[in-house]
């Protein structure tokens, strides 16, 4: 699925808008999102560029996420995934 969607960038006191193609079979699956009934909502992506966007299951929608956001959920929910991509974290 591909989608062109705009992404807010900050940069520090101007804010930009810019454009850019999301495609998920060019991108890397990271982990699924399931509702309470254990039903996969949403499934989570990886850019080439390095962004992470989403798939809305039941809408057939793309959409781009809170960066910081969406690594905490990573992070909270599939730590193994998050080491894999992003790199290992100070143990505690």
């Amino acid at each position: 699925m591909k989608a062109i969607l705009t992404m807010i960038k900050q940069n520090g006191n101007k804010t930009e808008n810019e454009r850019l193609l999301f495609d998920t079979e060019k991108s890397k699956e990271i982990c699924e999102v399931k509702n309470v009934h254990g039903f996969v909502v949403e499934k989570i992506y990886l850019s080439p560029g390095g962004i992470i966007f989403s798939k809305i299951t039941n809408q057939e929608k793309l959409k781009v996420q809170d960066q910081e956001l969406a690594k905490e959920y990573i992070a909270e929910h599939h730590p193994e995934t998050y080491i894999e991509i992003f790199g290992e974290v100070k143990r505690a």
